[in-house]
């Protein structure tokens, strides 16, 4: 027998194990006559959609442009024909290589995945407006190319993207309210953009191998932070840590902003060590989620801190439920081994009066106060719609520029339309992670696992945070959501085959 299933044999065995299986099947009995569970382990039936009133609206407004960009076909005796537009470059090597890398049959017709991958690896560097600018420009070359064909998450985007739209018009502060409406809908578009533009695993596996590397980046700059000991007690309780000098945000500005970066960084390096064949890139990015490990620490973010635990947990119960027996140990030990300063933010959790917790409270108070007149409608996207409002309703005099909820936050913004459209685009991305899951291989049942368990910790931390605030991370989460879409969409078939 081998070790690991001498280890596994153990686990079966343990009373602990066993409790906690039976726990779990309890739980399965529990909900399994659910709606939500039911919608989430159907299979997913692609013709049924296509067929839906709502795709077809869809699929029709996107679809509307002409594909003036789309690469003539050509045969093994002609290559694709050269137009004008592209003749000044195409027999360049450079041209030639990204061609090959990113799959087009021109330099126009190149440029949408250019601009993706620029998107994806510039995320944490690039400043909003430019970022939004290059968006703008590979969706408009996008929409004269591609055939779009959204999957069940895209047209729930779709109509959410709809229903910002109308919140900003209708906002009390519209002018802000528009552009925060337009600027966030272009971020959403990421989402459509990477699930039509990447058509092979290849590629797929290009973007999150960028995705990686940028992240990568982002966590060398805090270390240096870190490394370089510049006191700043901008985002500290000076009366309960003043012992702790400075908290990380590397290019995000924000502890807690960059925390939740993480939260999608850390499993996808990770989810890269377990996918790659080759040892060195193994080790590579296996060093990449120790380094972006370590940033998350630095953060002191405690919400972040419990999400990872959370993303870690369901990874385990998505992949091997055995290995609970060892994240429980896991969870036992950590406190003898993490850092003092990290050991006293943990246990700060539960201290109301902590400034930051105190803050919370307040915020959500005076925010589900607000809700009570403007749940229909919302007061429209962006932090100006909500601060026209809002001082209105503050509890004990506390404002802020957001309500600190990811989901009171959409649910201000965009009413409970927007709200329950949000829900559904979470719920049909979860259902199409979960019926890949279900026939896939092992190898990439574990990248769909980790990239599920990322979102999963992403959206815990949602809890205590409005993880949107910062445009980079909302532009990281619905990259993130189109490489796992892109990821299942190519199907376990061809990666089998390559195998």
């Amino acid at each position: 027998m081998s070790i690991k299933n001498a280890v596994f044999a153990w686990m079966d065995g343990s009373l602990f194990f066993r409790a906690v299986s039976r726990a779990l099947d309890f739980l399965h009995r529990l909900f399994k006559g659910s709606f939500f569970i039911g919608f989430i382990s159907a299979e997913y039936d692609n013709e049924r959609l296509g067929e839906s009133v709502f795709a077809r609206l869809t699929y029709g407004a996107l679809n509307i442009f002409p594909k003036i960009l789309r690469p003539k076909p050509g045969t093994p005796d002609k290559p694709p024909e050269i137009t004008n537009r592209n003749v000044f470059l195409s027999g360049s090597a450079v041209f030639s290589g990204l061609n090959a890398a990113l799959g087009g049959g021109g330099f126009t017709a190149a440029i949408p995945t250019a601009g993706l991958l620029l998107a994806a690896a510039g995320a944490p560097f690039l400043p909003t407006m430019l970022f939004a600018g290059v968006l703008s420009v590979t969706l408009l070359f996008a929409l004269f190319r591609y055939n779009f064909e959204p999957d069940l998450t895209g047209v729930c985007l779709v109509f959410f993207i709809v229903i910002t739209l109308f919140a900003g018009v209708t906002s009390f502060a519209p002018g802000a309210a528009i552009r925060a409406a337009l600027l966030t809908s272009v971020i959403m578009s990421s989402y459509l953009l990477v699930r039509t533009c990447l058509t092979g695993r290849r590629q797929t596996e290009l973007f999150l191998a960028a995705f990686t590397v940028s992240a990568f980046a982002a966590g060398c700059v805090g270390v240096f932070q870190f490394l370089t000991n510049k006191k700043d007690m901008t985002w500290v309780d000076k009366d309960l840590f003043s012992g702790l000098g400075l908290r990380v945000y590397s290019t995000f500005a924000n502890p807690n902003v960059y925390g939740a970066y993480l939260l999608l960084a850390i499993p996808c390096a990770a989810a890269m060590a377990l996918y790659a064949k080759n040892i060195i890139f193994k080790l590579l990015a296996a060093a990449a989620a120790v380094l972006l490990t370590v940033n998350l620490m630095l953060s002191y973010s405690r919400g972040c801190y419990l999400a990872l635990a959370v993303a870690a947990l369901v990874f385990v119960l998505l992949t091997e439920k055995r290995l609970v027996v060892l994240f429980s140990a896991g969870l036992v030990v950590l406190p003898f081994i993490l850092p003092p300063t990290v050991i006293n933010r943990l246990l700060s959790i539960t201290n109301l009066s902590d400034s930051s917790t105190e803050f919370r409270l307040y915020i959500w108070q005076g925010t589900l106060k607000m809700l009570k007149t403007f749940w229909l409608s919302g007061v429209g996207p962006g932090t100006e719609a909500f601060n026209t409002i809002y001082p209105f309703y503050a509890f004990n005099s506390a404002t802020a520029a957001h309500s600190h909820n990811l989901f009171l936050q959409i649910f201000s913004e965009t009413g409970v339309a927007g709200l329950l459209v949000f829900f559904a685009v979470l719920a049909a991305f979860f259902r199409n992670q979960v019926c890949f899951m279900r026939r896939a291989p092992r190898r990439d049942k574990l990248v769909s696992a980790a990239m599920t368990a990322a979102v999963t910790g992403f959206l815990f931390q949602g809890l205590f945070d409005y993880v949107f605030y910062n445009f980079k991370v909302m532009l990281a989460f619905y990259i993130f959501l189109g490489l796992a879409s892109a990821f299942t969409r190519t199907g376990p078939q061809e990666a089998a085959g390559r195998d």
